[in-house]
């Protein structure tokens, strides 16, 4: 085989390093385009893909040696399981290490538009010290906070919000009423929270059922003046112009973003001039320990993979059901050498 390689998507951190680097060389990719990155996988045991960046089938194929894709955080829409999968590569993931950290951040910027705290710091700096008499100031307290989404992040925005005594309301079609009431939420339908909620807030996953799913259509429905928050995948959202529709007609009265349709995003779109915008480049899941946990869970599994193993995150079990000719090729491969020779 060579010098075996490990293809990483982006810098990872040295804890990754140190656990990966025995395996493989570790390789970083200048460019994450599909044609560049097709042309890194001969030779590649392993991929290591930093967020969402596209892994598509033609890259898959690409890697003859490839044994084992890892994927940085909850999701991995941007891999093509399928291809993955019938090749038998498995998709190790990272779901609920940056759990808290995106709830963390979900209420750091929901509490920064309610206060307007990026309007009125920059209204400091330049001098205008009355703009306190003139801006109005929301209260968390009391408001109605509507979750779309109570996966691991989803819940954890709702245990945090409890804490400013405000009534929270979720959709989940896969979460039962008594789940969500433990939960402290009440289990409403898409609709009804739409037109119920004063601040809306993105956790759900991306899928067929999903992409899209806050559309114009849904925008009529939103309560008058309301706050939408995403901090789960862009495509949740039709598009940055639906949102910016909604800030201008007044149906939103602010929107915070930590994720974007394509990412990076275009700065380009008006909605990155709008003063009731808060914009982060999805990074709520990077803090300290939050980054620990994930680059540690995710090189874990792919040693786990590489070691012959079945790890506990895994985007595609079945490849490792069935007889021999079923198993990962890692552990086909493993059966007749070392990974260490």
């Amino acid at each position: 085989m060579g010098v075996r390689r490990i293809v990483c998507t982006g810098q990872v951190s040295p804890l990754a390093v140190n656990i990966l680097e025995r395996y493989g060389q570790i390789e970083i990719a200048s460019k994450t385009d599909e044609r560049s990155l097709a042309k890194l996988m001969p030779g590649a045991i392993a991929l290591f893909v930093r967020g969402v960046t596209p892994v598509p089938a033609s890259v898959i194929e690409s890697g003859q040696d490839l044994l084992v894709i890892g994927r940085t955080g909850t999701g991995y829409d941007n891999i093509d399981i399928a291809a993955a999968t019938s090749r038998g590569i498995p998709v190790v993931f990272t779901p609920g290490a940056g759990a808290r950290s995106v709830a963390e951040g979900t209420l750091a910027m929901m509490l920064s538009l309610i206060k307007r705290v990026p309007e009125l710091d920059c209204k400091t700096r330049s001098g205008e010290w009355h703009a306190r008499d003139k801006t109005v100031i929301g209260d968390l307290q009391g408001s109605v906070l509507g979750i779309v989404g109570l996966g691991r992040i989803g819940r954890e925005v709702a245990q945090l919000a409890r804490a400013f005594d405000v009534r929270v309301i979720a959709y989940d079609p896969a979460v039962s009423k008594e789940a969500a009431k433990s939960l402290g939420a009440e289990k409403v339908e898409l609709t009804d929270l739409l037109k119920t909620a004063d601040i809306i807030s993105f956790h759900s996953p991306l899928n067929k059922e999903t992409r899209g799913m806050f559309n114009r259509q849904r925008l009529g429905m939103v309560k008058k003046g309301a706050i939408l928050l995403n901090l789960a995948r862009g495509g949740l959202m039709e598009s940055l112009d639906v949102i910016y529709e909604g800030l201008t007609t007044g149906q939103l009265s602010a929107a915070g973003l930590d994720v974007y349709p394509v990412e990076p995003p275009d700065i380009s779109h008006p909605i990155f001039r709008h003063p009731n915008v808060l914009l982060t480049p999805h990074a709520m899941a990077l803090s300290v320990k939050s980054s620990q946990a994930i680059y540690s869970m995710v090189s874990k599994g792919m040693v786990d993979v590489l070691e012959g193993r079945v790890p506990t995150n895994v985007a595609n079990p079945e490849v490792f059901q069935g007889p021999l000719s079923g198993m990962p090729r890692s552990q086909r491969f493993i059966s007749g050498s070392t990974l260490s020779s």
